[in-house]
């Protein structure tokens, strides 16, 4: 991805990690993706919220702001998920394609091997909205946000499979600690 940000959004360069590969607007928590817009137009309510997602090729960091302060971030790395599903599809009025990311994180794990997770719904829409959530009107900037947009259909449509991969490969390796294990008692 071109890491060069449309002037709209450069108040997120500081808080982008390096090599990333798109940026999505998101859902705030617990608000579909029409009431978060509106919570950033709401000039009566003062929230002026606005959550945004970077994807990187293994993890991605929820932005969550006030005008144009963070109140707050998280860190989703890929080698910590126990699940991850992605599909493509549309607000519920059909105006608006966004992807739908369902995750499990990987919170704790226990003696017995039970997990503790922490689960996260992500609806990710292109960014076509700047600072102080003004509509992206310029054609290079609407292009930039459809490229970002691809970017990120690209890495995270192959998570599920890295996922797997990766717990397949973790539980071969604890078959063999097994019988190693057997073959020396």
């Amino acid at each position: 991805m071109n890491h060069s940000l449309p002037a709209s959004l450069s108040f997120l360069r500081p808080e982008l990690p390096s090599h990333w590969v798109g940026l999505g607007v998101i859902q705030l928590p617990k608000r579909n993706f029409f009431q978060s817009i509106g919570d950033f137009f709401a000039e009566k309510s003062g929230n002026k919220r606005i959550s945004f997602v970077v994807v990187h090729e293994d993890s991605l960091k929820t932005l969550h702001f006030k005008g144009s302060s963070l109140i707050a971030s998280e860190f989703i790395d890929i080698h910590n998920l126990d699940h991850f599903y992605f599909s493509e599809g549309n607000t519920s009025d059909g105006l608006v394609s966004l992807f739908n990311c369902e995750a499990s994180l990987v919170v704790s794990k226990n003696k017995k091997g039970d997990l503790k997770l922490k689960d996260y719904f992500l609806k990710i829409m292109p960014a076509l909205l700047g600072e102080n959530a003004e509509p992206i009107r310029k054609i290079e900037d609407i292009q930039w946000a459809q490229e970002s947009k691809k970017n990120i259909a690209e890495v995270l449509k192959h998570w599920p499979e890295h996922i797997k991969a990766r717990k397949d490969k973790e539980e071969a390796e604890e078959k063999a600690r097994l019988v190693q294990e057997a073959h020396i008692d």
